[in-house]
């Protein structure tokens, strides 16, 4: 396989593509509903509804389900101002945690819009920007469970390799696959890593059982938090997550709305 684009040149060929796609207000509103068992699909009004079974998600810090080390008690990873995970993150600043699933083809169109604009605000430390990887939306992978692998691997990444956790996720954005489609193998995935320059030893362990649990748990733990589809925006402005709420009227997807929101704050 080989990759569309990395880095720079697949945000700009992304955005160009989603430019072309976005409508004032724009959202995908995937919603997830947890309760007992999986009931199936209710299609209502363009809202997508559907069950996971609680008896099957590990709670966040459960054994077997491990957690990249830098992730918090709401399976969001903190990305600091030199771009590693879990180092130089700034406090006493809004803490910004982007929800996403890699499957998801408005969150690729979210990230080509928005992310050199969060990676600006966070490299000058004037926010704290934390990453969801979610998994919500294997129903659309064929039975391949792409979304909880993906998201599986990013914390593989982010715990392992956590200098090039955002090269990853740019780099899978990049290379998103379509919904309703088998999504990228683990072999495919294990050559995006590779491009990006990851060790073959954490390439290796991408796979990891365990961290597909984390995935399924932090994903649950999201909904607990308000998340009820992908791509969603959960702001503090205190710097604490408990302060914060979901933005419901920023429209995003537009370009420089949000760089232009996150810079009013506490102004």
């Amino acid at each position: 396989m080989s990759a569309k684009n990395t880095k720079g040149d697949a945000r700009a060929a992304a955005k160009a593509k989603a430019q072309a796609q976005v409508r004032a207000k724009e959202r995908r509103t995937t919603m997830m509903i947890i309760a007992g068992s999986v009931v199936g699909l209710v299609l209502f009004g363009g809202l997508i509804f559907f069950i996971v079974n609680q008896s099957k998600v590990p709670e966040l810090g459960a054994e077997g389900a491990t957690a990249p080390a830098a992730a918090d008690a709401t399976g969001g990873i903190p990305v600091g101002t030199g771009g590693v995970v879990g180092e130089d993150v700034p406090v006493d600043v809004p803490r910004v945690d982007v929800y996403l699933d890699f499957m998801c083809p408005i969150c690729g169109t979210f990230e080509a819009i928005n992310a050199d604009d969060l990676n600006e605000l966070r490299e000058a430390g004037d926010i704290a920007l934390y990453y969801h990887p979610i998994s919500i939306l294997d129903r659309f992978s064929s039975g391949t469970e792409f979304s909880t692998r993906s998201a599986g691997a990013a914390g593989v990444v982010a715990d392992q390799a956590p200098e090039y956790f955002n090269d990853f996720m740019a780099t899978m954005f990049a290379n998103q696959p379509e919904e309703n489609t088998t999504g990228l193998s683990d072999d495919e995935i294990a050559d995006l890593a590779s491009l990006v320059g990851i060790p073959d030893d954490v390439v290796a362990n991408l796979d990891d059982t365990d961290f597909k649990k984390w995935a399924t748990a932090a994903t649950q733990q999201a909904s607990v938090d308000g998340m009820q589809g992908t791509p969603t925006v959960r702001v503090s402005e205190s710097g604490d997550f408990a302060d914060g709420a979901i933005l419901e009227d920023v429209n995003y997807f537009e370009e420089g709305v949000l760089k232009a929101y996150l810079e009013g704050l506490g102004s």
